[in-house]
């Protein structure tokens, strides 16, 4: 199930095999901070139903616009999966260590080029990341 709204929590925690909340969303991008608040909530929730917050499968969009743009949109903080390799890396461990176990990387643009550009950009820092 989808969406971070309290009414998405509740609706999971009551009938939900997974959660997939929208990072992609520029109003609540969900950084680790937010989303460690959010599943926190959301392990609460699931328990006071009789239910096991371990077997909830817990995925994450992360909107990937342009790896070499590594500030938000206000110019303040590094958006995750930007930035440097070890940056890259150090985002996908820290979403691990947050309980995410399925990352869906969002390379939408305007165009298809600029998409795959992106998509090429982004696996070669992965392969580079791998590689060391």
């Amino acid at each position: 199930m989808g969406g971070h709204s309290p009414a998405a929590l509740r609706r999971v925690a009551r009938h939900g095999d997974g959660w997939h909340p929208v990072g992609a969303n520029p109003a609540v991008p969900l950084r680790p901070a937010e989303l460690r608040a959010s599943l926190d909530e959301l392990y609460r929730l699931t328990e006071k139903e009789g239910r096991d917050p371990r077997a909830l499968t817990i995925s994450y969009k992360a909107p990937v616009y342009d790896v070499t743009q590594t500030l938000d949109a206000a110019g303040a903080e590094r958006r995750p999966f930007s930035g440097r390799q070890a940056q890259i890396a150090d985002d996908v461990a820290t979403y691990a260590r947050l309980g995410v176990s399925e990352l869906i990387f969002d390379f939408r643009s305007d165009n298809l080029s600029a998409s795959l550009e992106r998509m090429e950009r982004f696996a070669g820092l992965i392969r580079d990341t791998a590689s060391v």
